[in-house]
């Protein structure tokens, strides 16, 4: 263990439930190491001999992406396990019971059809052609008025900056471009939230709810106040800033896909981001 260095990935011999651990600092005596299903331990060189992990062995979605050494101290760290059992005690069977669907899917599930039926793809592009700006934010409106995602103040913010023709040509144009745009999908992300911040609304809800309520399998919803307290307690780094941009959005869908990953090696079976946003919600909110 003498040889051991920072960011070395190892397993303890003695405690394979811990799996994979990340060493964080290392000292004449003692060495720290963040472990996925433990979180940081302090251990004694004179007591335990580490065993290095190798190739596909030392490869870890939560490692490769995990906070600063120097935050982890001041964390109360979350495994996916225990996030589960904090879940189930909510939702005990899982999110295929009725209530679960009822009460937190089936709004969403609603707009995402809506958002087919009225701004798919060639719907989209015909209004803008026809310069139906109005129509688009008409349309977006109502898809947003089934959820329950933006608080009162946040629709009615929203709801306002989409009032005169030239936002809602703004809004409209940019809104085709992030769905169904040709660009890489981190101009598309960058393009949408200049526009929102020339309507006065560039906030993470408003960049992150429309590409969610369209394609629910691949993209994510961010709530500040959830978003954080949820990476920091699975330790997850997201670089979090006020204001919307690439880099967080695209480590905050890391952290998406690595809930759903780990939801799935748990034993449950979330069937796209509407779940789990729910279950990130719920561990939030705890």
């Amino acid at each position: 263990m003498s040889n051991l260095t920072q960011g070395d990935r190892v397993f303890h011999p003695n405690q394979k439930g811990w799996g994979l651990g990340k060493v964080l600092n290392v000292t004449p005596d003692n060495i720290d190491v963040f472990f996925v299903g433990t979180g940081a331990k302090r251990l004694s060189k004179s007591f335990v001999k580490l065993e290095i992990a190798e190739g596909t062995a030392a490869k870890h979605r939560l490692l490769d992406n995990l906070i600063e050494t120097s935050q982890i101290g001041s964390v109360d760290y979350v495994s996916p396990a225990a996030a589960v059992e904090r879940f189930l005690t909510i939702h005990p069977e899982g999110f295929s019971a009725p209530r679960f669907v009822k009460d937190e899917r089936e709004a969403s599930v609603r707009a995402h059809q809506f958002f087919i039926q009225l701004l798919g793809e060639t719907e989209i592009s015909e209004l803008i052609a026809e310069r139906r700006y109005q129509d688009v934010c008409d349309r977006v409106r109502h898809i947003e008025s089934v959820t329950t995602l933006l608080t009162k103040g946040e629709k009615a913010a929203f709801y306002s900056a989409l009032d005169t023709p030239v936002n809602q040509k703004t809004f409209s144009v940019a809104l085709a471009a992030l769905l169904y745009g040709t660009d890489s999908e981190e101009e598309r992300f960058k393009g949408f939230v200049r526009a929102l911040d020339l309507l006065g609304i560039s906030r993470w809800p408003y960049a992150t709810l429309f590409g969610f309520l369209r394609f629910p399998q691949e993209k994510a919803y961010i709530k500040p106040t959830v978003i954080q307290t949820v990476a920091k307690a699975f330790c997850w780094r997201i670089n979090y800033k006020a204001e919307p941009n690439w880099r967080g959005y695209a480590a905050v869908l890391r952290l998406y896909n690595h809930l759903r990953t780990s939801l799935l090696e748990e034993g449950l079976m979330p069937r796209d981001m509407i779940d789990v946003q729910s279950f990130i919600w719920t561990i939030g909110q705890k």
